[in-house]
């Protein structure tokens, strides 16, 4: 971390320069650091009238500073955003206004659901698809994405961390509802390790096996998603799918899959690399569920070029996995870039991999299911 960053925010028109002081935070322990983190990025959105200049500041300089910083920003900045709108009092209908004109699955992301966890009072639970209706104006793809997730934020704050009634409202959200539902075990899991200030109902499950095991078919993938991601079991470093294969021993079918998505998205940092060790995979399925955990939201602000180089990776593997790789990452970087890649990137590959990037990226708009 350096000492102080000066940037000039760049999410909501001219402002005057904002320090980024970080010194203070060098050489402590995690929750420490985080802690003083939290506090830093507080003290530069805390009474201001656009906060969305401070985030684009936070968001540029953590993407320099990198490490701890970057890789614990998400969850700060849901701190940050949540007691932004608590202290400013807003309600649903001042969202428009604050959320960061970002698709950085970070910094802003984190600020954005933290802002609709902050509004949870002023929505009308007898109405969740106007809560929706905002969402639907937030600009790009990966915006109303973010959007609906914090939504699921705000479900389970309202019933104090309940699922079953906060998975009832992400329901009639109607095609939502998954992206809802991640939101909702999103905070779910912030619950069970203590942060965010959320916290669990009494008796309430804080096993991943025995929660996903109990939920519908189509919210399987959302519990899992982020289970080991605020959760990580202690000590676990993923690098090879043999790490994956035991983090998910003993599961099968749709459980195994959701499960070893939720575990690739702990491993490489790098998709590239993430595609690397999806290919360890001798079982197709394991194989496609590995390839959904692939992070290309960390390629954010990357050239056409680089994005056509990972989707070069599919070529590991083979047949239908191969054709799955191709779908999966078309959609997901077609959501990053607001479906720019449709146009500028798939053309760039040929045959049967043009065709199934075009029909992935033409399903951005479908529930994202897995995605962060």
């Amino acid at each position: 971390m350096t000492a102080a960053v000066v940037l000039v925010g760049d999410d909501g028109g001219d402002a005057p320069p904002a320090a980024v002081e970080l010194d203070a935070c060098r050489g402590l322990l995690a929750e420490a650091a985080r802690d003083c983190v939290t506090e830093e990025f507080q003290r530069l959105v805390e009474g201001a009238e656009d906060p969305r200049h401070a985030v684009a500041t936070i968001e540029r300089t953590v993407r320099r500073e990198g490490g701890f910083v970057l890789s614990n920003c998400h969850g700060v900045m849901h701190t940050v955003g949540r007691t932004y709108a608590v202290d400013e009092s807003l309600s649903l209908g001042d969202l428009q206004d604050v959320l960061p004109r970002s698709n950085d699955p970070g910094c802003s992301a984190g600020f954005a659901h933290g802002l609709v966890t902050g509004v949870a009072p002023s929505i009308d639970v007898t109405r969740p698809r106007t809560a929706a209706d905002v969402c639907a104006a937030a600009g790009t793809r990966y915006r109303r994405y973010s959007c609906v997730h914090g939504l699921g934020h705000a479900f389970m704050r309202i019933h104090g961390d309940r699922l079953v009634p906060a998975l009832s409202l992400c329901r009639a959200l109607g095609p939502a509802a998954p992206d809802c539902a991640q939101g909702a075990y999103h905070d779910y899991w912030f619950a069970v390790a203590g942060a965010d200030e959320a916290s669990l109902p009494p008796g309430a499950v804080t096993d991943a096996r025995v929660l996903c095991s109990a939920q519908p078919a189509a919210f399987v993938r959302p519990c899992w998603y982020r289970a080991f991601v605020d959760d990580r079991p202690e000590g676990i470093v993923v690098d090879s799918a043999l790490h994956l294969d035991v983090l998910c021993d003993g599961l099968d079918g749709l459980q195994r899959e959701a499960c070893i998505t939720g575990a690739a998205v702990i491993g490489p940092p790098d998709p590239e690399l993430q595609l690397e060790l999806c290919a360890e995979f001798e079982d197709g399925r394991d194989a496609v569920a590995c390839i959904r955990g692939t992070k290309a939201q960390n390629l954010l602000g990357a050239s056409t070029e680089a994005y056509v180089r990972l989707l070069g990776g599919c070529q590991a593997f083979a047949g239908s996995v191969r054709a799955a790789c191709y779908r999966w990452l078309g959609k997901a970087i077609a959501v990053v870039t607001d479906g720019d890649f449709a146009r500028t990137g798939c053309p760039q590959l040929t045959g049967s991999a043009r065709a199934e990037c075009r029909a992935g990226a033409a399903s951005m708009e479908q529930a994202l299911v897995t995605f962060s």
